[in-house]
């Protein structure tokens, strides 16, 4: 019972510790590309992910004009994706070291092709057709230019204003004809039928 008890105590510290853990709001300038990749491995393997991502992002922003760095923190990226099953973030990644791949053959460490080749084979097939599907979509759609998209913007709210000022104007005339409505003298709807009928034997009686 004891032993449960320090198991679940350790298991909850645990929770609140990594619970507590904060993406770095600024990284130092000092650190070169290789212990920023320990340190995204470090936060990765702790469960850190929103930390090891912003740490293989310094790399790509600070290291990557240099192939090597910039396909090993692509990579961890891809891998980190994957363990959290965003899987279009996973194979963007993947993808985009296999075209740097074909589009310069040599030079290249080849240990990221084939790592690549590995994750890329435990998405599911059904999430790689969607992705696909999607990407194949996006492109095939008409591209909208930045005039376009203000015109059909502006379309939008010109419609809208119209729509509104149409509400309105009807809303005013409802409230103006139930204002005649209620000023005008009732109608004369002449004599009633009991009137008529008392007219009738008045004038039979005179007779």
């Amino acid at each position: 019972m004891k032993k449960t008890t320090i198991i679940a105590g350790v298991l909850f510290a645990a929770t609140i510790f990594f619970g507590c853990q904060t993406v770095p709001k600024e990284i130092s300038e000092e650190l070169d590309a290789r212990q920023l990749i320990q340190l995204g491995q470090d936060n990765y393997d702790l469960h850190h992910y929103k930390a090891a991502e912003k740490y293989f992002n310094t790399v790509l922003e600070r290291y990557g004009d240099d192939p090597k760095h910039y396909l090993e923190a692509k990579y961890e990226l891809g891998h980190l994706y994957l363990k959290q099953k965003k899987y279009a973030a996973a194979y963007d990644n993947f993808k985009e070291i296999e075209e740097i791949y074909a589009s310069v053959p040599v030079g290249l460490p080849g240990s990221y092709k084939i790592l690549c080749g590995i994750e890329l084979a435990k998405i599911p097939p059904e999430k790689i057709k969607e992705i696909e599907d999607r990407k194949k979509a996006a492109q095939e759609a008409p591209q909208e230019t930045p005039e376009e998209r203000a015109a059909r913007e502006a379309e939008r709210k010109k419609a809208a204003q119209k729509s509104h000022e149409s509400a309105v104007n009807e809303q005013i005339e409802r409230e103006k004809n139930a204002a005649q409505k209620q000023s005008e003298p009732p109608k004369d709807e002449g004599p009633s039928e009991v009137q008529e009928e008392a007219a009738t034997v008045e004038a039979a009686e005179e007779r």
